[in-house]
């Protein structure tokens, strides 16, 4: 896996002992840190400094997790800043069904090794770089102007679904114990099969996105000798 080192995360709970532990183990494996203890701090240093991840408390007062969250993504300057929620609370299946838009993953307090916080991270903030390595290696291929551009919204567009459907076979994956009943097991199913076609259909796309095709040479007009 790639590793984007020096990217600025910024780590909001209204615990100051959990944001120093938190920010402690992520500055250790390469990461720059910013500190809040509020909703209304946390939206406030995400305006000022527009980190390139959020790892976000649930319950907090008096503007909890979730409406932070809720506020970000109506908002067109913060909207694009990914959010992981770090939480004491477990999530539900009401949480995930009308909730999920909201974040990218969550993990448990008592689990964020620096094992997990760094997987986690790196799963998004990969995830953002691979876009733009395409991106760019598209701007500089040799497939036309109009089919690139064609090619580069079809691109996103499976690239949003895949996300989606990676995020909620991950979330429910978690919610889900091992145990599950034969109706759990086969929406887990479709969701894998799902995700599988979505990243064989990305793989197909960028390859034509970044195609070299060969350059036409001009005919040489010849000269008759005579």
């Amino acid at each position: 896996m790639a590793r984007t080192p020096h990217k600025l995360i910024l780590v909001t709970d209204d615990e100051p002992d959990i944001v120093d532990v938190i920010s402690g183990k992520l500055e250790n494996i390469g990461y720059r840190t910013l500190k809040a203890y509020s909703g209304a701090e946390c939206i406030e240093a995400a305006r000022k400094s527009r980190p390139d991840l959020l790892f976000l408390d649930i319950r907090m007062e008096p503007m909890d997790g979730w409406e932070v969250a809720s506020v970000m993504k109506k908002d067109s300057e913060l909207k694009d800043i990914p959010i992981i929620m770090i939480t004491g609370v477990e999530l539900d299946l009401k949480d995930i069904m009308n909730r999920a838009q909201l974040i990218e993953n969550y993990i448990m307090k008592s689990d964020a090794s620096l094992e997990k916080l760094s997987e986690a991270v790196e799963d998004v903030l990969t995830a953002k770089t691979d876009v733009e390595r395409i991106m760019d290696m598209a701007n500089k291929s040799g497939v036309q102007k109009e089919m690139r551009t064609e090619l580069k919204d079809r691109y996103m567009r499976k690239f949003s679904q895949y996300r989606t459907i990676k995020k909620l076979y991950g979330l429910y994956s978690l919610v889900y114990d091992d145990d599950v009943g034969e109706q759990k097991a086969v929406m887990l199913s479709c969701l894998k099969k799902g995700l599988d076609q979505q990243a064989d259909d990305l793989s197909r796309i960028e390859k034509m996105l970044v195609a070299a095709q060969p350059v036409k040479r001009k005919k040489r007009n010849s000269k008759k000798r005579y």
